[in-house]
């Protein structure tokens, strides 16, 4: 994009009076990785705000500078000023989607969302030139960042949308302009910002806000997706109700998932490297979505087997006669209560290390509540609790163990002998567990 298009884009006036002939193909954001004839963006931030960091950004010659202030500053870079930075960088988003002509898939939900785009990602490109989202780059900031890769080389882009309020993903939608989208569940994620799970489902199917037709593949069995209805030019795919594919046979240890599915009265065997019966329905929407891109199951069979997920997503460790099952990264009721249903069968001791799950608002308390209600009534005996949510869980399950701080539990632990038991550490990403997980991990090696 150049300086014509660039103003163009966003609306903006050059306040500096400099021309220049540059064409950038990179957009930064962070003053520190700042490339030579890119684009920087000086967003404002709840405790940081870009424009405070120009000078060093200007020694970096970057193309174009985008601000929403009034700058004096002495450089030869155009210096544009706009009304919002945040708005010209969803413009600018828009635009690399307005000029790539292949398909977008966008990828929403209470949870799984990570794991089905990661699925349909592998699977498509087995067939295609595919782009995906990286990390967390799957909100206003992070979906325009990777719409500015996009070029004539890719066929697909696979993405991920997440939000904390109403209106967030029609925004997104109407970015990114989906192809196809796909919903996992409704789940009590963001329950204390959205106030019920109605409004969730709400918020979720705003994914469509965007769509002029396409498929909107959703999971048959929730209980809110199953009752869509036909939406204009969609196609509704309830996956999981097909009677062409469906689910059998379902087993289930520490390790792994095994399940069969029947396509077209042919069984095929898959197994899923991860524990966890609830994870099979968003390997059905990533097969579904491969069989509407002319993907074989024979491939997809290939993928799903060899899966493996992301860090600090149910990775299970092994060492010697102790199970390490690290679930830091995230969570929710529905993945926690799934999981202490699972293991509550295993024959091993069970040590629980629980932080608490956030943005529940007003819902907070029950839902702990109801948390320490099915660990009393498994008799789970050891019992590790950190966080002020998790007071609730603490004071329904008299014997556990409350730390105020990772540190404190953590200095616990050191003085704990650990032998023949499965560890689940889970807590919302923001309770730094992971820190739990690093130390168990040297602890548990150690021991070997």
């Amino acid at each position: 994009m150049n300086l014509s298009e660039l103003l163009n884009v966003t609306s903006g006036v050059v306040i500096n009076n400099m021309k220049s002939d540059k064409i950038f193909d990179k957009i930064s954001i962070n003053s520190k990785e700042v490339q030579k004839n890119s684009l920087f963006i000086a967003l404002k931030g709840k405790n940081h705000d870009s424009h405070d960091y120009l000078e060093e950004v200007i020694k970096k010659r970057p193309a174009f500078i985008l601000v929403e202030k009034d700058i004096s500053i002495k450089t030869k870079i155009p210096i544009i000023k706009v009304d919002s930075c945040l708005d010209a960088l969803i413009k600018i988003g828009s635009y690399y989607r307005d000029n790539f002509y292949g398909k977008v898939i966008c990828i929403t939900g209470s949870a799984g969302k990570t794991m089905t785009k990661e699925l349909i990602y592998n699977i498509l490109k087995t067939k295609y030139n595919v782009l995906k989202s990286e990390g967390n780059h799957n909100n206003h900031i992070g979906l325009p960042l990777t719409l500015n890769l996009l070029n004539n080389h890719y066929d697909v882009l696979v993405l991920e949308m997440g939000m904390n309020h109403l209106k967030e993903i029609d925004k997104l939608s109407k970015m990114c302009k989906p192809s196809d989208a796909v919903i996992t569940n409704i789940g009590t994620a963001h329950i204390g910002n959205l106030g019920s799970k109605k409004n969730i489902f709400k918020a979720k199917m705003e994914i469509i806000n965007g769509m002029n037709n396409g498929n909107l593949f959703v999971n048959g069995y929730d209980d809110y997706l199953k009752k869509i209805k036909k939406i204009n030019n969609i196609n509704i795919i309830k996956v999981g109700l097909d009677k062409k594919l469906f689910i059998k046979e379902i087993k289930e240890d520490l390790y792994r998932t095994c399940f069969k599915v029947t396509y077209n009265d042919k069984d095929y065997d898959f197994t899923l490297n991860i524990p966890g019966a609830h994870l099979i329905q968003n390997c059905m929407l990533a097969i579904k979505v491969g069989l509407s891109y002319d993907i074989s199951i024979d491939e997809m069979v290939n993928i799903i087997n060899n899966y493996k997920p992301l860090n600090n997503r149910l990775n299970v460790y092994n060492y010697g006669d102790n199970i390490l099952i690290d679930d830091s990264y995230n969570s929710n009721f529905e993945s926690l209560s799934s999981i202490l249903n699972y293991l509550k069968n295993q024959d091993k001791n069970k040590i629980l290390i629980l932080g608490d799950i956030l943005e529940l608002g007003k819902y907070s308390k029950p839902i702990h509540k109801k948390i320490g209600k099915i660990i009393k009534k498994d008799k789970f005996k050891q019992i590790l609790l950190v966080g002020k949510e998790m007071l609730e869980v603490h004071k329904i399950n008299h014997h556990s163990l409350y730390f105020n701080s990772n540190n404190e539990l953590i200095n616990h632990l050191k003085q704990v002998k650990i032998d023949n038991s499965i560890i689940l550490v889970k807590g919302s990403n923001s309770t730094h567990l992971d820190k739990i997980v690093e130390f168990l991990k040297n602890k548990l090696e150690e021991k070997k």
